[in-house]
C-alpha cells in the first residue's frame, strides 16, 4: 500500500477512537451484573472477551472493508492493507470483580509491519476517564482535545513484576529517580501506559516478559506521539511483528528524556552483562 498520508491517519485514529469507545460503553453497560461474562472459554479467555471481540471485528469490517484484524483470542481475521492489533479487554480480573479498573485497545498498522510501525490507534478505559488516541505526526488526545501543554511528571511509578529477583532491580531504577514515589500496580497495562504518556506517573516498568502486542500497540504509540520515550529492554520494536500475536518482553516507558536516558542506560548494563 502507499504510504498514509495525514488525513488517512487521522481517519483510523477516528475510527479506532470510536470503536474502541463502543466496546468500552457496551463492557460497562454489562459489568457487574452477570455472573456468566467470567464463564472460561478455555485458557484466560472469558466470555467478557470473546463478547468485546466479536463486537470489535465486525465494527472494523462495517467501517474499514477490507481488514486484518490480530486479536486477542482469535488471532488472525479477515485480510488488507492495514492490520488492526486489537485487545479487547485489558484488565480482565479487574472487570469480573467489578474492580472498575481496565480498557479496549485498538491499533492501525500496515500489514507485514512491527510495532514500530503502529500508525494510529486509540486505548479507551471502560469505567470512566476520557478515551486516549492518537495518529502518527498529529500528536495525541485526550478525549477529542490534543495534548500541547506538558507540566512535570506525577510522582507515580507503575510496576509489574512476578518474580523476588526483580524487586531489588526495582528498587535500584526508583532510588535513581530520587525520593517521593508511590508504587502502583493496578492491573490493565495498556492504561498505565498511556496514562504515563500523558505524564500522570514518571515510569512504566514491566519485568515479568508476559505482555503481547496486542497489550502495547496503541499505547506505545499513544507514548511516543505525546512525546515520551518506550523501549522493549531486550530487544527493538521493529524486530516485534505486528501479523500475529507474539510476547513483546520486559517493557520500560517514561514521559521525559532525561529520566529515559538515566534509566535505559541502567537496564542496558544489566540485560547486556
Amino acid at each position: 500500500m502507499n504510504e498514509p498520508g495525514y488525513e488517512d491517519l487521522e481517519e483510523l485514529r477516528r475510527v479506532a477512537y470510536r470503536i474502541a469507545g463502543e466496546a468500552a460503553a457496551y463492557l460497562r453497560d454489562l459489568a457487574c451484573s452477570d455472573e456468566s461474562l467470567a464463564k472460561s472459554l478455555g485458557g484466560e479467555t472469558v466470555l467478557a472477551d470473546a463478547i468485546a471481540e466479536d463486537y470489535i471485528i465486525s465494527a472494523l469490517h462495517e467501517e474499514l472493508g477490507q481488514v486484518r484484524v490480530v486479536t486477542e483470542e482469535k488471532g488472525v481475521v479477515g485480510k488488507g492493507d492495514i492490520t488492526a492489533v486489537v485487545d479487547p479487554l485489558d484488565g480482565s480480573k479487574n472487570y469480573l470483580n467489578c474492580i472498575p479498573w481496565a480498557s479496549v485497545s485498538i491499533a492501525f498498522a500496515p500489514t507485514g509491519g512491527t510495532l514500530n510501525d503502529v500508525l494510529a490507534g486509540a486505548v479507551a478505559p471502560i469505567f470512566y476517564g476520557d478515551i486516549i488516541s492518537f495518529a502518527r505526526g498529529g500528536g495525541c488526545r485526550i478525549g477529542h482535545y490534543r495534548i500541547r501543554e506538558k507540566g512535570e511528571p506525577q510522582k507515580y511509578v507503575f510496576v509489574y513484576i512476578d518474580h523476588p529477583e526483580a524487586a531489588e532491580l526495582v528498587a535500584r531504577t526508583i532510588a535513581l529517580l530520587g525520593g517521593g514515589y508511590k508504587v502502583r500496580s493496578l492491573g490493565s497495562a495498556a492504561l498505565e501506559l498511556a496514562y504515563t504518556g500523558l505524564r500522570r506517573a514518571t515510569m512504566f516498568l514491566d519485568l515479568r516478559s508476559k505482555l503481547r502486542n496486542v497489550d502495547v500497540a496503541a499505547a506505545f504509540g499513544i507514548i511516543r506521539e505525546c512525546g515520551g520515550f518506550v523501549r522493549v529492554i531486550e530487544g527493538r520494536e521493529q524486530d516485534i511483528s505486528i501479523d500475529r500475536v507474539v510476547r513483546v518482553g520486559n517493557i520500560l516507558a517514561t514521559p521525559t528524556p532525561d529520566v529515559y536516558k538515566k534509566l535505559d542506560n541502567l537496564f542496558r548494563k544489566i540485560f547486556t552483562s
